[in-house]
């Protein structure tokens, strides 16, 4: 799974209490968070740490800012560029280009500064005053803005006002990204998340890769077979078995079907490993109720299916099937053709065709199941995850055409809820 990533943006010294919860609530959102002053953070020796935060923050997909009473390092003293300032800037850069989206912040006394000062600058323009001195005036520091002139054109440029201002006059597109939101405490920017974000209750995801990883290993010491001190999988004389003996669209009919006796021999010995036989599977429906083998899209703004969540669908499908299927009655056929109901010297055997294809359905999920196990546990163990030739739903040659043309498509659906008429 590939988590959302988040780079927090801000002066350290007056938000650290805030970015320490930030990184804690979206890591137990199953987030991986960037910030700078952890431990876990990426620290190349060979780099400034201003130039190893500017590369981390291309491997984000969320860029937080928090502006709030100080300037903190400047990256650019002479034009008065900030080392958060040009975080900034290079996270517009992504985001223009549909890499990243921002979520920009402003503490509420900050932003109240800001709107009190626009509002003194205009009544000082009313009165006979140097204008330098209208400008110390209205750029007092203060409690809430140590550096009032620089806050507020960091605000306005994340405002995109002047852009917005060239729009409007038909001077260019209206900016996107420039969404400010105001926040009192820790509280607020969660509610903003929450509605941007997350949908999900936090996902453990290594715990259910861990447990999953003990469940598979137990449904293939129930589907392997051991004879000889080898241990094997029944895949091989299952698929040799359909490859001598198939029964195909024109032979389903046949109420019986004529198969080698040495052949069924091998075959139905397998069978008796079934005898009794369930998987009850517990992780496996909980990791599908949660994102843990999902992705997580940008554009879309949520988790996606990879191909290793499908293969789990699937598996869990091939399960539910099989313990259908695992029954004393569809066992039953392996004992009634046995050698010990057949004569001597008996090289073919005909069995009814209906209670083989049965058979072979339960044989082709046993299958199914420990290739399915095995492949998401070379996966789990690190390997690139290959999905596995898998035996078809029905055992009949030919058929699974014919079922796949007359089970309803994603687009039959979508008509018949668009027109339920």
């Amino acid at each position: 799974m590939r988590r959302p990533t988040f780079f927090i943006s801000s002066t350290i010294y007056d938000f650290r209490d805030l970015r320490s919860a930030l990184k804690f609530y979206l890591e137990d959102h199953g987030c991986k968070v960037l910030a700078s002053e952890c431990n876990d953070f990426e620290k190349p020796l060979d780099k400034h740490s201003y130039d190893a935060c500017l590369e981390a923050l291309r491997s984000a997909d969320y860029f937080i800012l928090l502006i709030g009473t100080r300037v903190g390092g400047w990256y650019d003293q002479t034009n008065q560029v900030s080392i958060t300032q040009r975080e900034y800037r290079e996270a517009y850069q992504m985001h223009q280009a549909g890499k990243l989206k921002l979520l920009n912040f402003v503490r509420s006394e900050v932003w109240q500064a800001k709107e009190d000062r626009r509002e003194l600058a205009k009544y000082l323009e009313t009165i006979d005053l140097e204008p330098s001195t209208r400008k110390d005036i209205a750029n007092y520091s203060g409690k809430t803005a140590a550096n009032a002139e620089f806050l507020s054109k960091f605000i306005e440029e994340v405002s995109r006002n002047e852009e917005t201002k060239r729009a409007v006059r038909g001077q260019g597109a209206a900016p996107s990204g420039n969404w400010i939101h105001v926040f009192h405490g820790f509280r607020d920017i969660v509610d903003v998340l929450n509605g941007h974000v997350f949908a999900s209750i936090p996902v453990e995801d290594m715990t259910a890769r861990r447990l999953l990883r003990g469940e598979l290993r137990e449904f293939l010491s129930q589907g392997l077979v051991k004879s000889r001190g080898e241990v094997f999988s029944p895949k091989f004389h299952i698929e040799l078995f359909h490859k001598e003996h198939p029964i195909t669209m024109a032979t389903k009919g046949n109420e019986f079907t004529s198969v080698g006796a040495r052949r069924w021999d091998i075959l139905s010995s397998y069978g008796i490993h079934l005898l009794d036989r369930k998987f009850h599977p517990v992780v496996l429906p909980q990791v599908l109720s949660r994102p843990t083998f999902l992705e997580f899209d940008l554009g879309s703004n949520s988790y996606v299916e990879t191909p290793v969540h499908n293969a789990l669908v699937r598996l869990q499908k091939e399960i539910r099937r099989f313990n259908r299927s695992s029954t004393v009655d569809n066992l039953d056929v392996i004992f009634e053709y046995g050698p010990k109901r057949r004569p001597p010297g008996t090289t073919v055997v005909h069995i009814e065709t209906i209670k083989l294809a049965t058979l072979l359905h339960l044989f082709d999920r046993w299958s199914n199941i420990v290739d399915l196990s095995a492949a998401i546990l070379r996966y789990l163990d690190g390997a690139p995850f290959v999905l596995p030739d898998l035996r078809l739903d029905s055992p009949v040659q030919g058929m699974q055409e014919q079922l796949d043309a007359e089970r309803p498509t994603e687009s039959d659906i979508s008509a018949f809820v668009a027109n339920p008429g």
